[in-house]
C-alpha cells in the first residue's frame, strides 16, 4: 500500500502508539511537516525510527491511519538591549490509529519540500534468512 512516510520518530514514541497510550504526533522537522501537510483524514502513514537519509527498501515501522490533523504556528521573540529577533515555526499535529507493522518496499521523493511517500507491505511475521 502507498503511504506517506514520517521518519526519525523515537522508538519509545512508536511503542506508545502501538500500546494505544499515545495518539497524537507533534511534528516539527521540515521534511515531516511538508509530508504531514499533504495528508488527509483516512490516509495511510508509515512511521519509522529511521532518519530521512536512511529510508530505503527493508526499513521497518508501523502503518497507521490519520484520524485528525491540526496545523499550529508558534512565534518566539528574542530581545537584548539593541537586538530584537522573531522566529516563527509551523507545527503539524497528526492524530493516528495504528493498523499494523510494516516494511518499506520502495521510497518516492521529488525534492526537499515535497512529501515523502513509499510503498509499504504489512509484516505479519519475520523470516530469518
Amino acid at each position: 500500500m502507498r503511504c506517506y512516510i514520517i521518519s526519525g520518530i523515537s522508538r519509545q514514541v512508536i511503542e506508545e502508539i502501538l500500546r494505544g497510550n499515545l495518539r497524537t504526533l507533534e511534528l516539527r522537522n521540515v521534511i515531516n511537516v511538508a509530508t504531514a501537510l499533504n495528508t488527509k483524514l483516512g490516509d495511510c502513514v508509515f512511521i519509522t525510527t529511521a532518519k530521512n537519509v536512511d529510508l530505503g527498501r527493508g526499513v521497518t515501522g508501523i502503518i497507521a491511519e490519520v484520524e485528525g490533523k491540526e496545523i499550529v504556528s508558534h512565534s518566539t521573540f528574542f530581545a537584548r538591549n539593541d537586538y530584537f529577533e522573531e522566529c516563527e515555526m509551523t507545527v503539524v499535529r497528526l492524530r493516528v490509529r495504528p493498523k499494523a507493522l510494516g516494511r518499506l518496499v520502495q521510497v518516492f521523493r521529488k525534492d526537499l519540500l515535497s512529501p515523502v511517500e513509499g510503498e509499504a507491505i504489512q509484516v505479519d511475521h519475520f523470516l530469518a534468512r
